[in-house]
């Protein structure tokens, strides 16, 4: 019985443990010095951008392989690449409303500039991506209606 009972005791201890260390983590974040957190936030977008951008360039690279008549069947007849195509789409759009929403005065100091690079950078990248995306999305369509008809 004792041991069933240290059992428990030790079990409610690291679920108590887990807990604080959850919320000390969000608490962490609200209590940082505002450079740290723009740098933080910096950070993130600048390596989203580069996220991004590696997509761009796969998008091109299947794009260019589609141009130059490396597939003599349809690409895309079950519409899989399609529907990742619009959810990137779409992922792109939610990314560049939630940058939009971003005050002018987040832009201050040394880590508003890094910031405020990121973003305009990330941007960029993510208008970029977003219309090799819909390019991608014409060029598989009319590529797939020659083979389909």
């Amino acid at each position: 019985m004792l041991l069933l009972a240290w059992k428990i005791l030790v079990c409610e201890a690291v679920l108590a443990f887990e807990r604080l260390r959850v919320c000390w983590r969000e608490l962490l974040i609200v209590l940082l010095p505002p450079l740290v957190r723009q740098t933080r936030c910096a950070r993130r977008m600048e390596f989203l951008a580069v996220r991004l951008g590696q997509m761009r360039r796969r998008i091109a690279a299947f794009e260019s392989s589609l141009l130059n008549g490396a597939f003599r069947e349809p690409v895309d007849a079950d519409c899989a690449i399609r529907g990742m195509l619009k959810g990137l789409k779409e992922d792109i759009r939610h990314i560049r409303c939630e940058m939009a929403a971003v005050p002018a005065l987040a832009a201050r100091g040394y880590g508003g500039r890094r910031l405020r690079a990121a973003m305009d950078k990330l941007h960029t990248v993510a208008e970029e991506t977003y219309a090799a995306a819909d390019r991608l999305l014409w060029e598989i369509g009319e590529h797939d209606l020659k083979y389909i008809a």
